[in-house]
């Protein structure tokens, strides 16, 4: 049974008739739906809304219907194209990665899961919707992805903030509620999300010289898109457009005959001759004809939105996080034990300590107070002791990891509260800085040192982009995952080891937050010294020229991959 519908943008029941391809009063005929059926001249009307010019199928089948069609599609010769298929998956991947280096990905109508299947290659944690059972039974047995949700998304039940990106390919086109969807895709994407979709472009060249016959225009598309309306469908759902661009699709050479095949049989019937006697060979062309549109958006930052914003991001975490201390040690001995009974053991589930071929009894004192001890048996450098104390601490099965100096200048005793946008999920790493409230210069630091800290920190904002108020604090957490995305054993085994994992942060999209901390300075305390200070500045700003290089895509550097 076909309903009429009204105009899912903006509400409107008026329209003018855009294509109709039936004569009189002639049944619009409902068949089952295949994703590569190109067949053209079904029978169909398609309507532009009198108010915002949204374009889309009126009448329809009802909602039910339409999921149930899809439910049970099969469809063998989308399968044969696997290989071009993941090449456009790549292409998304590829200019996703500029937003979002990685996290979780949802694929909403991600079919057989091939751009699933890349994006797990590319580290993403995946996720699909799909309602069709033959597909998502190919996903689960063939490419193992037990991750897909079979159905529509508003029934999948993801939590509020869950997703770091979401896929729409091929499929706004053919949703009852494009707008619905959209909405409920803002509520489980991050608030620093990132959303892809990319549907065909009714207002290209090609749809406007085919109009009803463009491959395109199929019964199983509902709705019509152009730059325009896509963009306002986006907006109408919370989305702010930042990239906007036309796809490439990438298939055989048989495959591109099929979809002429409607158009002139007699070229098809050639063509299909000189393949199947091997004097053109059938290999894969990529295609841009204009038609197909893709846009890449984020979540506005609008008042009204802001509650929504703020919500905490989900963690997934219903177990208690391990958080494990690290101690990078070096000549600690006189202040290990005030330093240990500081740290909160309420909080904190382990403590490991890494001496870095210390001259003292650091050791027998780590291993009185029956921390877990490391020890390199040369002098490695503060970089490298902290690439020990990150490794070993995964390796014991750390959600965060809190780096402690065990010279006392730090106060452990707040490290629940440094820890907390961590397990909210609402930072990656929390930096505890000497330079809020005052507590630098009230704790003793030089104000030589304090006045070039404030000088670094200036120049870092304005590379990064950032807004923190110091960057050279020894008194950090990390989550898990951070330090299993950047590529912290590329960095130096120097002091400057702190500035570049902070370069691989924002290279990585990664989120820092601070919270105030008090410091003490005093003779017993370990710190770097005026010369060493000169070369540790240095080192910070060719860091910094190394990110710019990177990031404005002049030379990609390893180290920030």
């Amino acid at each position: 049974m076909l309903n009429a519908v009204k105009c899912n943008l903006c509400g409107a029941t008026s329209y003018s008739i855009l294509y109709k391809t039936y004569s009189g009063d002639m049944a619009l005929e409902e068949k089952d739906y295949r994703i590569t059926d190109h067949t053209p001249n079904t029978a169909l009307r398609i309507v532009k809304c009198a108010r915002c010019g949204l374009i889309y199928t009126n009448p329809r089948p009802e909602e039910e219907a339409l999921i149930s069609t899809y439910g049970r599609m099969v469809d063998e010769v989308y399968v044969e194209e696997s290989s071009g298929r993941r090449l456009a998956a790549q292409s998304i991947l590829k200019i996703l990665k500029k937003f979002k280096k990685r996290g979780r990905l949802l694929d909403v109508g991600c079919a057989t899961g091939f751009l699933l299947d890349e994006a797990r290659k590319a580290g993403w944690e995946v996720s699909g919707v799909e309602p069709s059972a033959w597909a998502v039974d190919y996903a689960k047995k063939t490419l193992q992805i037990d991750t897909i949700f079979q159905g529509v998304l508003k029934d999948a039940g993801y939590p509020d903030n869950y997703f770091d990106a979401v896929v729409m390919k091929d499929s706004i086109e053919h949703l009852a509620d494009p707008k619905g969807t959209l909405v409920e895709i803002r509520r489980v994407i991050k608030s620093d999300g990132i959303i892809c979709v990319n549907t065909p472009n009714i207002d290209s060249l090609v749809g406007k010289i085919l109009k009803a016959r463009w491959w395109g225009v199929k019964q199983s598309h509902l709705y019509y898109f152009s730059r325009k309306s896509l963009h306002a469908m986006l907006e109408a759902a919370g989305f702010k457009p930042l990239k906007t661009k036309s796809h490439v699709r990438v298939f055989t050479l048989k495959y591109w005959l099929g979809r002429l095949k409607g158009y002139n049989a007699s070229v098809y019937k050639i063509f299909m001759f000189l393949i199947k006697h091997g004097l053109i060979k059938n290999g894969f062309f990529r295609v841009n004809l204009g038609d197909q549109i893709e846009v890449y958006a984020s979540k506005m930052r609008r008042l009204k939105y802001l509650d929504e914003l703020e919500r905490p991001v989900y963690s997934g975490e219903k177990k208690k996080m391990k958080v494990v201390v690290v101690l990078p040690a070096y000549n600690a001995a006189k202040t290990l034990r005030k330093t240990v009974a500081d740290i909160p053991k309420d909080v904190v589930d382990d403590i490991i300590l890494v001496d870095d071929a210390s001259r003292d009894d650091t050791v027998r004192v780590a291993e009185d107070l029956r921390l877990k001890v490391f020890r390199h048996k040369r002098n490695k450098g503060y970089g490298a002791n902290q690439k020990t104390c990150y490794e070993k601490a995964l390796a014991a099965g750390a959600d965060i990891v809190v780096m402690v100096h065990p010279d006392y200048q730090y106060d452990p005793k707040v490290i629940g509260e440094l820890i907390a946008s961590i397990k909210e999920g609402k930072a990656d790493a929390v930096f505890g800085s000497r330079m809020m409230k005052g507590g630098a210069l009230e704790g003793g630091m030089p104000l030589w040192k304090h006045n070039v800290n404030i000088l670094l920190t200036a120049v870092q904002n304005v590379v990064f982009g950032g807004f923190l108020t110091e960057y050279h604090s020894g008194f950090r957490a990390y989550s898990a995952r951070l330090l299993r995305t950047v590529n912290f054993k590329l960095n130096s085994d120097g002091f400057v080891f702190d500035a570049q994992i902070v370069a691989q942060i924002f290279s990585h999209n990664l989120k820092i937050e601070e919270i105030p901390i008090r410091t003490r300075y005093f003779d017993e305390a370990s710190t770097i010294r005026f010369l060493p200070s000169i070369f540790y500045g240095l080192g910070i700003l060719v860091t910094l020229a190394k990110y710019t290089i990177h990031h404005h895509k002049f030379f990609k550097f390893k180290q920030f991959l």
